[in-house]
């Protein structure tokens, strides 16, 4: 027996050793693949690296969408200057056309101060005449009473009619004349409607008071329409106080006036 097991002893020995070497083996190769390093410094196992690919036609329409948007800005830019432009052009243009209505209403406002000027040298003159009117009645009543030869009180008579009939075309002409002035001054505070007719006539009845303020207008005929009606009116209320008559004698409280602009004065 003690044979045997001692020739059965060394091949249990080598069956042993065998084993433990397969054994030793398994356990390197699972240590090497658990605690290799990787390239990144870590224990792990390092990611594979993942490629973006760009897309041209994105980045494309983002640049067209830039300069679209640039583009509105930049018209939207242009649009607000030239609207600045416009409105400073506008503002010129009324500013000059103020301008230019002062300048005429300066001008017109002279030539009715010339005129009235020229009016009062001829009131000047009828009361001149009325004197010499009177002048002359006193000598006629005078004649009269001393009983005078007939042929003298003839000739009396007759001065008398004559300075009496020029006086009166005098006091007639002062009158249109200061009417025509009273015009001036309407039409220069006028303002033009659209619907305005050529050959516009209104007829106007005007009520003033000393001193010239006009207390009522009021449109007696008239060939225009409410707009241009209303227009004069406005005028005439905008003229008091209306220019004062070259004599006192010839003030009116009520009087027409006939409107016309394309007519001659």
């Amino acid at each position: 027996m003690e044979t045997r097991s001692q020739r059965l002893l060394p091949w249990v020995y080598s069956v042993l050793l065998h084993t433990a070497f397969l054994a030793l083996m398994i356990l390197s190769i699972h240590w090497t693949n658990s605690t290799l390093p990787s390239l990144g410094g870590t224990g792990q196992v390092a990611q594979p690296v993942q490629a973006t690919v760009v897309d041209q036609k994105l980045i494309n329409q983002q640049m067209d969408l830039l300069k679209a948007q640039e583009q509105q800005k930049l018209a939207a830019q242009q649009k607000l200057e030239q609207q600045a432009q416009a409105a400073k052009t506008e503002r010129q243009q009324e500013e000059q056309k103020v301008a230019q209505l002062q300048q005429q209403q300066a001008t017109a406002q002279q030539a009715l101060n010339a005129k009235l000027a020229e009016l009062q040298q001829q009131a000047q003159a009828e009361k001149a005449q009325q004197e010499r009117v009177a002048k002359l009645k006193a000598e006629a009543a005078t004649a009269a009473k001393k009983q005078q030869s007939a042929q003298r009180r003839a000739e009396l008579q007759r001065e008398i009619a004559v300075e009496q009939g020029a006086l009166n075309a005098r006091r007639a002409s002062l009158l249109q004349q200061w009417i025509a002035v009273v015009k001036q001054k309407i039409q220069s505070n006028w303002n033009e409607p659209a619907s305005t007719p050529d050959n516009l006539t209104c007829r106007v009845q005007i009520d003033q008071v000393p001193g010239g303020t006009v207390a009522n207008a009021q449109i007696i005929s008239c060939n225009g329409d409410e707009a241009v009606r209303q227009s004069v009116v406005t005028a005439v209320l905008r003229s008091s106080p209306l220019p004062p008559p070259p004599e006192p004698s010839l003030f009116q409280r009520e009087f027409i006036l006939d409107f016309c602009p394309s007519c001659s004065q």
